[in-house]
């Protein structure tokens, strides 16, 4: 399976961008459409999209431990309470099912809510998959909730929240359900999940093959600990792409596509998942080569 944070407030502003743009586009659509929705295609999970491009684990590279819950730090996207185990609220798959079109990491869903309506939608993904996902509206009054099919609850409706970011505890179908406002509103809801990195048993190097299909940024997540180097390289001119690297945890920007970034590297400060985002300039839809080494 295949976003862009630069702070968690400026990948806020990107993904507003891009929010904006669907709000336009979809109008006063009565009946939303997922998209990008393309027959024959996987959803996200367990498999991931990117799963046959990016080799098996290596136990001398890739940590064992589970990665820790991501915590916002924009209060646009509240932190979640800690996952409570509840009896299964969810037996089966309802609504639409959100659907990733192969070589992306980010989807969604756009149109009308009516006033105190519940739109309900699904999806699989696996464990230890860092996912960000929000809704916006125009009176920013539209609020989702976050559920695993065994009953986890990792945003509950009662928090009234319009958006969640944190680290997926298993592999499982998760529910999001939207919660209409005072009014009938035209809303945007966004699902971002990063393609997990991982290097080929005694390697700490590889090199990833992608696209930026539909213009979009391309996500992906390297598990590393603190005094570790990460280097990236993107083998495109800055005026087509440019890299976004940030801490999940910590929300710190490392490096900014909008500066021109191809090449990074540093020693990093502190132990956990690093956001490697491939941004292309102006939704551009280029073929790109990415080399990771964590050493």
């Amino acid at each position: 399976m295949l976003i862009t944070k630069i702070t968690s407030k400026a990948r806020l502003v990107v993904t507003a961008v891009t929010i904006a743009c669907l709000l336009i586009a979809c109008g006063s659509s009565a009946t939303p459409t997922v998209f990008p929705v393309q027959p024959g295609q996987v959803e996200t999970s367990v498999a991931g999209t990117l799963q046959a491009i990016t080799p098996p684990a290596s136990a001398t590279s890739q940590p064992t431990i589970n990665p820790p819950t991501a915590i916002p730090t924009n209060t646009m996207i509240p932190t979640s309470v800690p996952p409570t185990a509840q009896p299964p609220a969810n037996p089966g798959p309802v609504g639409k099912q959100i659907v990733f079109s192969t070589g992306t990491t980010q989807t969604g869903d756009h149109g009308t809510i009516q006033a105190g309506q519940i739109l309900s939608y699904y999806l699989k993904a696996a464990k230890g998959q860092p996912m960000i996902s929000m809704v916006n509206s125009f009176n920013s009054d539209v609020t989702m909730s976050i559920i695993g099919q065994d009953g986890t609850v990792l945003l509950p409706a009662s928090q009234r929240s319009s958006g969640w970011q944190g680290t997926l505890p298993s592999t499982q179908t998760y529910f999001i359900n939207l919660y209409g406002g005072s009014t009938a509103e035209n809303f945007s809801f966004s699902v971002d999940i990063a393609a997990r990195i991982q290097f080929a048993a005694g390697q700490n190097s590889t090199t990833i093959s992608g696209t930026t299909v539909n213009g979009t940024i391309v996500s992906y997540a390297a598990y590393a600990f603190g005094g570790q180097t990460l280097q990236a390289t993107l083998n495109t001119s800055p005026d087509d792409a440019g890299l976004t690297i940030w801490g999940f945890s910590d929300g710190q920007p490392y490096a900014r596509a909008q500066n021109g970034v191809t090449s990074f590297s540093m020693q990093l400060p502190s132990t956990q998942d690093y956001i490697i985002d491939v941004v292309p300039q102006g939704g551009r839809v280029i073929n790109y080569i990415l080399t990771i080494t964590i050493k």
